[in-house]
């Protein structure tokens, strides 16, 4: 399961690879607040954030997994050139941190819960 969730990192969200959505997403993936689900789902969250930070990175810190759940602490790292949740762009180096519980289902992601520490969101204001 732990090499699931680091392609969803390392292969879709850091190097764009889009199509790799398909094979580690479930058809009912759907993140909170709406919008497309199952691997479309994972192409619109990765297209944002790269819009948002075209050089993001994702380093994973802690991966951990028991039963059908999959939690990793990562810290993303990027450059602030596009609206990033509300943030208008500062142009300047943006860090942070998060931790993100993973529920897996027939060896895809099935659903996420995303904890975001809002101490370095902040920094999303320049």
């Amino acid at each position: 399961m732990k090499d699931v969730i680091r392609r969803f990192y390392d292969e879709v969200l850091n190097a764009g690879d889009l199509d790799v959505a398909d094979e580690i997403v479930g058809p009912g993936f759907a993140p909170r607040g709406g919008g497309a689900a199952g691997p479309e789902a994972l192409r619109q969250i990765a297209r944002y954030l790269r819009s948002a930070l075209p050089d993001l990175r994702f380093d994973i810190e802690d991966l951990i997994a028991e039963g059908d759940r999959v939690a990793s602490r990562w810290t993303l790292r990027g450059t602030h050139t596009g609206d990033f949740f509300g943030f208008p762009p500062t142009g300047k180096p943006l860090e942070v941190r998060a931790c993100v519980i993973f529920r897996m289902e027939n060896g895809k992601v099935a659903e996420i819960w995303p904890v975001i520490d809002s101490g370095s969101l902040a920094t999303a204001r320049g």
